[in-house]
């Protein structure tokens, strides 16, 4: 199998030869050595073939950039990709405003996803100079989490706890425990979401795609109830869906002999991810900037890939991979598969996922980036 790489320097960088020579420039061809070299992993059937580390396209270019530590002109280049409707330009800019702590543009950016893609953009998860992601401000608001069964009981306390929110709090509502809605919970929840939104109150869903593929099967059966069908109806109608509503309105109306729900213009719910699982294996985790002033991350990474057969590697808190580390970074992959372990990187950014990609780690290692492909 060949793998070919691209590698800044045989060495790592040092500071003194970092600072002599200049970090790419927009608009010029960013170079990297133009020699092959093949390696053969000790019998492992692995070959490396370095060659020419020049971008191929504008998001391979802004992720070399940012890696080498300018931002304002990947920036600049990534919001020309964005009208080509490139969605991994939009990941990179959304991290990007992350990690910068750019809230504001962020938000406008989302709102710009939503028009363009017609899907919930990513939500707002400030990541500091550290990697570290800051506590958020206390506020008040309302959470539910929904059990297992959604029946009259579990509906009861779902409106319990939306009454005892204040009108202007938001309320949070997870279903992810979701395994089953009887007639009595479906008609009673349908309600309370109806008149949440007739109120207009500030909604949060997590893990809704979990009940709503569960109503969509139940929908499927021959003797479906209309509570159920009502139920979906709502969702749709409460996360401002419009087009998945008008199709299940004319199926209800042709399934029940009967006029459907009308749509109306709502303040649709914010659609947010469940909070992440932490991880139960013994994954390394990295966090901040690995750069060659930080070499120390990638000697942390060597010696713990030393005594683990299988290489895991969190790397969601990690800001930025230097393009000055890239090389010490795949030597020590390069060892991993030479004795032949497994590697996995995962968590990372946009950003370093697209560095990763053109630097060829994608194909050393298996990657588990933030935003999936």
């Amino acid at each position: 199998m060949a793998l070919p790489f691209f590698k800044k320097g045989k060495d790592k960088a040092s500071d003194s030869a970092q600072k002599k020579a200049p970090a790419p420039a927009s608009g010029m061809e960013l170079q990297a050595p133009e020699t092959l070299l093949t390696l053969d992993m000790g019998g492992s059937g692995i070959v490396v073939e370095e060659t020419s580390g020049a971008p191929q396209s504008p998001v391979d270019e802004a992720a070399i950039l940012y890696a080498s530590n300018q931002a304002d002109m990947a920036e600049r280049i990534l919001k020309d990709v964005l009208k080509t409707g490139n969605r991994r330009a939009w990941h990179m800019l959304f991290d990007l405003y992350g990690i910068q702590n750019r809230e504001k543009d962020f938000e406008q950016l989302a709102l710009d996803y939503a028009i363009r893609f017609e899907s919930s953009p990513p939500v707002w998860l400030q990541t500091n100079g550290n990697g570290n992601t800051p506590k958020p401000q206390q506020t008040e608001a309302a959470s539910m989490d929904l059990p297992g069964l959604l029946d009259k009981n579990a509906a009861a306390a779902l409106r319990d706890a939306i009454d005892a929110a204040d009108k202007k709090a938001v309320v949070r509502i997870n279903f992810s425990r979701i395994e089953m809605v009887d007639e009595t919970g479906a008609d009673e929840c349908a309600r309370i979401l109806s008149a949440a939104r007739k109120a207009r109150r500030k909604l949060e869903v997590s893990a809704v795609d979990r009940l709503i593929a569960l109503l969509q099967d139940l929908n499927r059966a021959t003797h479906s109830r209309a509570v159920h069908w009502l139920l979906l109806l709502e969702l749709y109608q409460t996360l401002g869906q419009q087009e998945q509503f008008e199709d299940l309105a004319v199926d209800y109306a042709v399934r029940f002999e009967v006029s459907p729900p009308s749509w109306s213009e709502v303040l649709a719910a914010v659609v947010v991810q469940t909070a992440p699982v932490e991880p139960v294996d013994d994954a390394l985790q990295l966090s901040g900037e690995i750069t060659p002033r930080t070499d120390s991350m990638l000697q942390q990474f060597g010696s713990y890939a030393a005594t683990h057969n299988e290489v895991r590697v969190d790397l969601s808190k990690v800001t930025r991979v230097d393009y000055g580390s890239v090389s010490q970074f795949i030597s020590v992959l390069m060892q991993c598969l030479g004795s032949g372990k497994s590697i996995t990187l995962r968590g990372h950014n946009a950003l370093i996922h697209e560095l990763f990609r053109v630097m060829g780690i994608d194909q050393l290692a298996q990657l588990n980036p933030r935003h999936p492909d």
